[in-house]
């Protein structure tokens, strides 16, 4: 084969046309550069919007810290919900029963009567004021709830429990002892329903049996404060078992340490004849709650057996200021006598306390005794 040796391949130019992609890069990166358009911008995160809370999330809370023993929060958390949802009875029926195991009747009773108002067809709500009513002694008013409860509700075993609970404390025991039945047979494990047969055995005198159901009612609900105390009362005033007594008020306070708890177990150790702490125990529990009645008349009784009269006469007038018509005779006849046997003696502010004493029980031996100490019987 020939081969022209004389041929050469045709290069290709080098222009400016090669390049010209580069080019129109570099001038579109110049002008980006200097113009910063807003889409080139760096940008700061914007933060998530947290979501309001429902009222039903805060109705669980509550829930979680009552049966935790955190009671404080748990009060919290329902007056929560009743912010969000004025108009939920669900929160006011059970915070009234909080405000009852708590001691504050009053309170207990305003908001079953806004439950109701709410929720006029709600069993819960007719069951929480039914309940406050009966604390209150309004008997008639808290049957008639309980009975609309009942209609609304026939096979509730929370409101069985409180017919039960009503029917005790009008002294109609047999029909209370029947409601009990039918509520503990639709559910054994129903703590209303072990409490209140626990309290209908004690107000029988059955102090053995009341121990029984109220160790029960504790075993169904360990976070349940009140349930302490009660078992420690049926120790105390029922079997004189202050060893045993004092153990339960203990574990009262180690559930929830409240003046609630705190004065159960002082006025324990006051009874039990340890007077020296129950004033320590008590003086906490006045400390943490300046306007809890009990705790005052309880300090009060606790100083008068040190013979500490003059903070025994502080404490107690306290106490009736704060508990009115509910104090014992006890208390106010030992108000009277503090002023007597105080330095110096004041018998112009002793005698309206023995008289009234006087007034709830004609033949009260303390009361009549003052009264001679200073020469007024």
């Amino acid at each position: 084969m020939y081969l022209d040796r004389s041929y050469r391949p045709r290069r290709k130019q080098r222009g400016f046309w090669r390049f010209w992609p580069f080019y129109l890069l570099a001038v579109l990166g110049i002008i980006i550069y200097e113009q910063q358009p807003a889409w080139l911008a760096p940008r700061l995160p914007e933060p998530t919007p947290i979501p309001t809370r429902s009222a039903v999330s805060f109705l669980a809370d509550a829930d979680i810290a009552y049966r935790s023993g955190n009671i404080d929060a748990a009060v919290a958390a329902y007056k929560h919900v009743m912010q969000l949802e004025p108009d939920n009875a669900k929160a006011p029926a059970a915070l009234s029963a909080l405000y009852l195991i708590l001691n504050d009747y009053e309170k207990a009773y305003e908001l079953g009567r806004k439950a109701v108002e709410l929720a006029p067809q709600d069993a819960d709500a007719l069951n929480a004021l039914a309940r406050a009513e009966d604390w209150l002694g309004l008997y008639e008013s808290a049957l008639n709830h309980a009975l609309d409860a009942l209609e609304i509700a026939p096979n509730n075993p929370n409101t069985l429990a409180i017919l039960g609970e009503i029917y005790t404390d009008v002294g109609n025991w047999g029909v209370a002892q029947n409601y009990l039945n039918r509520a503990l047979e639709i559910d054994p494990q129903n703590v209303m329903a072990l409490r209140n047969q626990a309290y209908l055995y004690e107000m029988r005198g059955d102090y053995r049996a009341a121990v029984e159901y109220y160790e029960k009612a504790i075993e169904a609900a360990p976070y349940r404060f009140d349930l302490y105390i009660g078992l420690g009362r049926q120790y105390r005033i029922g079997l004189r078992d202050f060893e045993n007594a004092i153990e339960a008020y203990r574990a009262a306070v180690a559930v929830y340490q409240a003046p609630v708890t705190l004065d159960a177990l002082g006025d324990g150790l006051y009874n039990a004849g340890d007077h020296l702490q129950a004033v320590r125990v008590l003086r906490q529990a006045v400390e943490m709650d300046p306007d809890y009645g009990p705790a005052h008349l309880h300090l009060g009784m606790a100083l008068y057996a040190r013979r500490n009269y003059e903070d025994a006469a502080a404490s107690l007038e306290r106490g009736m200021e704060l508990m009115g018509n509910r104090a014992r005779i006890e208390q106010v006849y030992t108000l009277g006598l503090a002023h007597i046997y105080k330095d110096p003696s004041e018998c112009d502010k002793a005698e309206p306390w023995l008289r009234r004493a006087l007034e709830m029980h004609s033949q009260a031996g303390p009361a009549i005794e003052g009264l001679r100490l200073c020469g007024r019987y």
